[in-house]
């Protein structure tokens, strides 16, 4: 009987650490799904167009800090004006070896002052 009980005891606990597990991994799973969603911002002042690098429909910026930004020709593109301060957020990539000086494609560019 007494190991019949022991047998209980441990499922009972597999059970309970198998739900944890499943908890973990969903709330895991949920703020990765949540920093995609988002992205991530940087607030920049828009020094103007960069003219080294010309791709059909993109344009790259020239920012201080320095950084590397390009965004669509949309009309958050044609809003911008130069001189002014900008929160750009953009897509953020997962993965080991991230380079700091990667391109960052901008999904929106907020006003912040001028």
């Amino acid at each position: 009987m007494n190991s019949a009980s022991n047998l209980s005891t441990l499922a009972d606990k597999l059970r309970n650490d198998i739900r944890s597990l499943v908890i973990m991994a969903a709330l895991i799973g949920g703020l990765i799904l949540w920093f995609a969603a988002t992205g991530s911002t940087d607030r920049v002042i828009y020094r103007g167009v960069d003219q080294a690098w010309a791709e059909p429909g993109r344009v790259y910026l020239k920012t201080e800090p320095s950084g590397h930004y390009m965004i669509e020709r949309n009309a958050d593109f044609a809003a911008m004006k130069v001189g002014c301060v900008y929160d750009l957020s953009y897509d953020v990539q997962f993965g080991r070896h991230q380079r700091a000086n990667r391109l960052k494609t901008v999904r929106k560019a907020s006003l912040v002052g001028c």
